[in-house]
């Protein structure tokens, strides 16, 4: 077999790609984000605390304003017979990011569900790379009417 028949058929198999680098920065934030979406589903504080910044701050939609303890708070189990609203599932979409250095901004639609209705809001997040991980250090979100 001729030299560009063999060549051609490694292209078509896929043995001429290159072997993907380590993730980009976007993606890893991207992942974080999503991360701590899931986290806050299932109310796995242990991963929300790994991911938020011992001095995060956010800012709801309805303007409350919160530390991490008070998000950890918020991600716990509803109580047994509890009648309040339950975040059941969560999309983002539009999703995007910019990288400065070690500090990343996402912005994004989120659409939650919950028990007995579903919103819609922008959420911005501001993401710092500390050490080989992304910690969020702030949130925003503002609900779309």
């Amino acid at each position: 077999m001729c030299t560009a028949a063999v060549l051609l058929s490694a292209m078509l198999l896929g043995a001429g790609e290159p072997a993907p680098g380590p993730p980009s920065a976007e993606s890893e934030v991207v992942a974080s984000e999503r991360a701590w979406s899931q986290a806050y589903l299932r109310h796995d504080r242990n991963a929300i605390s790994g991911l938020l910044a011992d001095d995060f701050v956010g800012i709801d939609g309805r303007g409350v304003v919160s530390d991490k303890a008070a998000e950890l708070e918020e991600a716990k189990p509803p109580s047994p017979g509890s009648t309040e609203p339950v975040l059941v599932g969560e999309q983002l979409s539009d999703v995007r990011v910019r990288i400065y250095g070690d500090v990343a901004v996402l912005t994004a639609v989120n659409t939650a569900q919950f028990s007995d209705s579903t919103i819609r809001y922008r959420r911005t997040t501001v993401w710092v790379r500390r050490g080989d991980r992304w910690v969020c250090v702030s949130f925003h979100g503002s609900r779309i009417l």
